[in-house]
This record gives C-alpha cells, sequence and structure tokens, in this order.
C-alpha cells in the first residue's frame, strides 16, 4: 500500500501538468505550409487564414474563410462544442481577431487561396481602406454562418 501510495504521489503531478497542457485553447499561428483542416492543402497566404478552438481545446486550422464556412456546414464539430472561430487579420498576419469583433470584406480583387475572396479586419476604419483598394461589399461573419 505504501509503495501504491508513492507511485500516486509521484506520477500525479505528471499526469495532472499534461492534462492541462492538453487542454490548451489559445490560437495556434498559422504559418506557410500549415495543412488546412477542411481542404488538406498547404497553407499559401496567411492573410486569409482561420482557426475553430474546441471546449476540449483542440484547433483547426483553415487556409480560408472558404474552407471554414465548409468545414461548419458539414457539421464536423457540433455547434455547442465551438469554444471560439478566430479569423486572421488581413493586415497583420500573426494576429487573430474573434469572431465577434470581426469585420469581414468581400471582393473579388481579394483573390483568397480557395476563391471564398473574404478577409478579416480589427476595425471598420482598415476595412473601409482596403475597400477603396480593392472594391467589394462588408459581410457579418453571422450571415456567413448561418448558411
Amino acid at each position: 500500500m505504501l509503495l501504491n501510495n508513492k507511485i500516486f504521489r509521484l506520477t500525479f503531478p505528471v499526469f495532472f501538468v499534461m492534462i492541462m497542457v492538453s487542454c490548451n485553447s489559445k490560437p495556434v499561428p498559422i504559418k506557410m505550409g500549415d495543412a488546412c483542416t477542411f481542404c488538406k492543402m498547404g497553407v499559401a497566404d496567411n492573410r486569409f487564414g482561420a482557426e475553430m478552438i474546441t471546449k476540449k481545446g483542440k484547433t483547426y486550422k483553415f487556409d480560408d474563410i472558404h474552407c471554414l464556412l465548409g468545414f461548419i456546414k458539414e457539421n464536423s464539430v457540433p455547434k455547442d462544442q465551438e469554444k471560439s472561430i478566430l479569423f486572421v487579420d488581413f493586415n497583420a498576419p500573426h494576429d487573430f481577431i474573434e469572431s465577434e469583433n470581426v469585420y469581414l470584406l468581400n471582393s473579388e480583387n481579394l483573390r483568397s487561396p480557395m476563391g471564398g475572396n473574404i478577409a478579416a479586419f480589427t476595425s471598420e476604419a482598415t476595412l473601409k481602406q482596403s475597400q477603396d483598394k480593392l472594391g467589394g461589399e462588408v459581410v457579418k461573419w453571422s450571415s456567413l454562418d448561418s448558411k
């Protein structure tokens, strides 16, 4: 019994740390060459990326908002298991924007990897600057996500 107690005291902290690390629910930077969860292609332009993080901490990466929408439509992760959806900031490809705070521009002139042609911005002002250059229309995440 003493041996079992000693083993437990030594192994429990290791298992606890492993569990806590595996439940990490932070965004994972999207790098060139990362595989898109939906289309399996390598990320060719990280300005259009997106991520979904589940309540269990699993992160799914997408090379285009079009792929994220396809993944959602397939119900690959039930809606009640989604923790957050994040978009890569078009002007700062290493930064993420929460879906509740995103401003989206749909323009054929964006030429995103999978033809979704939607870019994410942190503010209405930065979206407007790009819209003045590229044309296109403002879209809402809620209208895309519900289709």
